[in-house]
């Protein structure tokens, strides 16, 4: 299997698209302190490219953080940064209902319930209990999809021991 590197707009976009992180925009932000001792001053700025500020994060770069004091100064400033960042991006979602599988429809979980019932059938109150029917779903769109389901042949009537309407597989 050969594995197909994302073209570089693509990859451009993904990355525009992604959330900012506060606790990696206080790392990049020491990050230039840790390397200044370190001879290495060119680090200054990088949490501002990283909080979508390229403007002041190249001045921050040449300037060597405004000499120190705008470093300083976004220890304070890097929460709303990073804030700013994510506002335009859609909201999160909860990784569960990202991966959750789609509801059968309500078709398929009847037929479903009718083959787990077997011979003996279910009942309208065994439905409206036992599926997961999309909200707003009452006993009357309840008993309509049953409708089809018998004029399609897909479902028969009969009566079970009690004399209640069941509903069985063919």
């Amino acid at each position: 299997m050969t594995h197909r590197l994302p073209s570089p707009s693509t990859a451009l976009a993904a990355l525009q698209q992604e959330r900012r992180s506060v606790g990696l925009a206080y790392l990049l932000w020491a990050m230039a302190f840790l390397a200044v001792p370190l001879g290495l001053p060119g680090l200054n700025g990088l949490h501002r490219f990283y909080c979508r500020k390229p403007r002041t994060g190249a001045l921050w770069l040449v300037s060597f953080g405004l000499l120190g004091i705008g470093q300083l100064l976004d220890l304070f400033l890097i929460p709303a940064m990073v804030e700013a960042a994510n506002k335009d991006l859609p909201p999160e979602q909860p990784l569960a209902a990202a991966q959750a599988p789609p509801r059968p429809t309500l078709e398929r979980q009847l037929l479903g319930l009718a083959r787990r019932s077997g011979a003996g059938g279910f009942s309208l109150n065994d439905a409206l209990i036992d599926l997961d029917l999309p909200s707003g779903t009452d006993s009357r769109a309840l008993r309509g999809e049953i409708e089809r389901l018998l004029q399609e042949q897909l479902l028969e009537i009969g009566n079970d021991a009690r004399g209640r309407v069941v509903y069985r597989e063919p």
